[in-house]
Order: structure tokens, then sequence, then C-alpha cells
């Protein structure tokens, strides 16, 4: 059996994207419903807070936050899939995926903890805002993917002009 370096490299990438993108998702899930009500709501426990906000707002967030940020994971999952069936020998564009799924992570918990926020600013009279500062390095790793996203589009671009022995023209 030969040797396939790159098809190897592509499910190694696939395995690390695909815990990173869950790890991300299980971060925000328990930013959004542990520790930013928590910060939001100091003194309560958060039994208490939740209890209060079912009672006043309804429990939405319980069935919507999950959803949504379920949709990373399930989408890297697909991506691992399709990154051994279809694309093998091409590590870099699995890689792109994985950053992009990062890169779309801080939309989504924006989305994902909309409802909570409000439910919890509704409740307690109180900004809607974060409260809890963990939020912001979900931000800082989205921000990191995109620029990482940049860089290994821009190198993916020039080894493809390497290899084809092609000048790169300027747009204009």
């Amino acid at each position: 059996m030969a040797y396939a370096p790159r098809p190897r490299l592509t499910l190694g990438i696939s395995i690390v994207g695909t815990v990173l993108v869950t790890l991300y998702a299980v971060w925000a899930y328990i930013h959004i419903m542990v520790l930013n009500p928590l910060a939001a709501v100091p003194g309560l426990p958060l039994e208490e807070i939740w209890r209060q906000v079912d009672a006043s707002q309804g429990s939405t967030h319980r069935v919507l936050v999950p959803a949504i940020l379920v949709l990373g994971p399930l989408l890297a999952l697909a991506l691992l899939v399709v990154g051994q069936r279809w694309a093998p020998s091409r590590p870099g564009g699995i890689a792109a995926g994985y950053l992009w799924l990062h890169v779309l992570g801080a939309p989504a918990e924006f989305a994902a903890s909309f409802s909570p926020g409000m439910n919890l600013a509704d409740t307690y009279a109180i900004s809607g805002a974060d409260a809890s500062p963990w939020g912001l390095p979900l931000l800082a790793i989205s921000g990191l993917a995109l620029l990482a996203l940049i860089v290994l589009g821009a190198a993916i671009g020039v080894r493809g002009v390497r290899d084809t022995g092609a000048t790169p023209v300027a747009a204009g």
C-alpha cells in the first residue's frame, strides 16, 4: 500500500476541525446559558434566574439556542465526510471550510444569544448585551479564523500560480 500523505493530512485537518468547531459550539452554549445569565443577574442561582425568565417570558431559548448552535458541528461532520469522500487530496480546501465555520461562529453565537439576552433584559430590566466577558474569546476566534482564511486563500493562490507556471495578472 502506497503512502498517501495528502489524504492523511485531509483526515487530520477534518478531525481537528470537527473537534474545534464542536468545542466552539459547546463554549458558546455555556456562555449563553450559564456564564452570561450569572453575570447579568449576580447573586441569584442559575436555576432561579431561568425559573423567573420562564415564568415571565417563556422558555423558547431552551430549544432555540441548541438548535442554532448544533448547526456548526453538523456542518463540520458533513465537511469531514466530504473531505474523505470527494476531496481527500485537497487539504487546503477542507481547512478553508473549517475556517469558514469558525468565521460563521460569531454570527451564530449572536443569533443564538439574542432571545435569551432579550428574555433576561425583559425579566430583570437590564441590558440585553453580554454581561460576561467569556463571549469575547469566541469573537476573537472568529476574527482570527477570518485572518487565517485570508492567508490560506493567498497561499493556495500563490501555490496554484507557481504550480501552473502562469504569471499572475493584476485585475484592473
